[in-house]
């Protein structure tokens, strides 16, 4: 995969703002300027709203949710979700969630790294986004999600097998070809892990009832059926735990790596850590997190270098419009190489630095607003990116709170 991320980028880097490339039987058009991919994600036109075929493996697992919807359907469930599970009063009230997943993750490392030798942290991390998640959008821990369901296979391996199968149909695009596929022996696990997925908790629309909190009640008050409840679910836990939990892996590399951003990170952190008002009891507030304009900087700098979707791609429906004499015909299968964009030396000089200070505000208003794009943009820009900088930026302050990050 690194081999294949980092042709993509030498691509981006040689071809300029627009090419084409064939991958398998499917013909590519790569958009790799800011202006050029305003045109398709800033269009309100819902006929480029379609995706395109990398997301057909997402189909078994999350069959016609956000992700992958579109027209209508696409546009009634996203005000319902952008208004009940990601409103600005909703988004306060997750910090009780943020910060008592923060404190485990805290006492956790405490007990890992007491005898002092080096162990791998990707599995805490991962483990507190999913709680966090499943907790937010369910209202339920992973354990009780586990217990709903009697299928011998962890929540979480299900979801990081599924993860396997959806890169490996993606690298491998023969087996984007269903009676291919269907003879491939991962399809079989594929069947297996569609069971396990919590969805005899989500398909149980009295016990969603009873729930009372965020997705459940907000979609099935509205007349959304219990089908439609588990797509968007599990849309939501599936798209938004590997992804908070590899950034907030990238950002404390990233700051081991660099320890002058990673103490001026620190020095507002206890700042904050230290005002009662801000963080009563050890807890953070919302209002605190405005505070953190450095850390702030670093995960925007984190996701420049190393976005953690670092692909889109759409299928558009009626002819595209990008020069008086360059139009993309319907039916065009069309992709947005992020991390290429993102290294663009014209918007981001000595673009394989971490450099912070690129998103101060200043230089922020000063660039495209498309030459940056962690989490897409336009109306299908990523439902929960702020929950995602919430989630983020609060973890990593306990984090640098408790903990020197050195790399050797």
């Amino acid at each position: 995969m690194k081999k294949c991320l980092k042709l993509f980028e030498n691509w981006c880097g040689k071809y300029g703002p627009v090419f084409t490339l064939n991958f398998g039987p499917y013909s590519l058009t790569v958009l790799n300027s800011p202006e050029y991919i305003q045109k398709l994600l800033g269009s309100k036109d819902m006929d480029y709203f379609g995706k395109g075929f990398i997301y057909k493996p997402f189909k078994p697992y999350w069959q016609d949710g956000l992700l992958t919807s579109k027209g209508e359907k696409w546009k009634f469930r996203r005000k319902l979700l952008e208004r009940h599970i990601f409103s600005f009063k909703t988004l306060t009230g997750y910090m009780s969630i943020f910060n008592e997943e923060g404190d485990k993750l805290v006492k956790q490392m405490e007990e890992i790294f007491l005898d002092g030798s080096e162990k791998g942290i990707e599995e805490l991390l991962m483990s507190a986004s999913l709680e966090i998640i499943t907790s937010a959008t369910l209202g339920k821990t992973v354990a009780e999600l586990e217990a709903a369901t009697n299928v011998d296979i962890t929540f979480p391996s299900a979801i990081n097998q599924a993860k396997e199968i959806i890169a490996k149909r993606s690298k491998e695009p023969w087996l984007l070809i269903d009676f291919i596929w269907r003879l491939h022996p991962l399809s079989k696990v594929e069947k297996r892990c569609q069971k396990t997925d919590g969805c005899h908790l989500i398909k149980n629309s009295e016990q969603n009832r009873q729930i009372g909190i965020g997705i459940n009640e907000a979609l099935l008050s509205a007349g959304v059926p219990v089908e439609g409840v588990f797509e968007e679910s599990i849309t939501l836990i599936c798209a938004g735990y590997e992804t908070t939990a590899s950034c907030l892996h990238f950002l404390l590399l990233f700051l081991a790596l660099h320890p002058h951003h990673q103490e001026l990170c620190r020095e507002e952190v206890d700042s904050i850590f230290e005002d009662e008002d801000l963080c009563p009891s050890g807890q953070l507030q919302f209002k605190a997190l405005s505070k953190l304009k450095h850390l702030e900087m670093c995960v925007f700098e984190t996701l420049r270098l190393l976005p953690t979707v670092f692909l889109i791609m759409r299928k558009i429906e009626k002819p595209l419009m990008l020069e008086e004499d360059l139009h993309l015909d319907t039916g065009s299968q069309v992709m947005i190489f992020v991390q290429g964009l993102h290294k663009n030396p014209k918007y981001f000089p000595n673009p394989e630095k971490f450099i912070p200070e690129r998103f101060s505000d200043e230089e922020t208003k000063a660039r495209h607003s498309y030459a940056y794009i962690p989490f897409a943009g336009g109306q299908r820009k990523c439902i929960g990116y702020k929950f995602a900088m919430l989630e983020v930026i609060t973890l990593s302050a306990k984090l640098l709170r408790h903990f020197v990050w050195e790399s050797e």
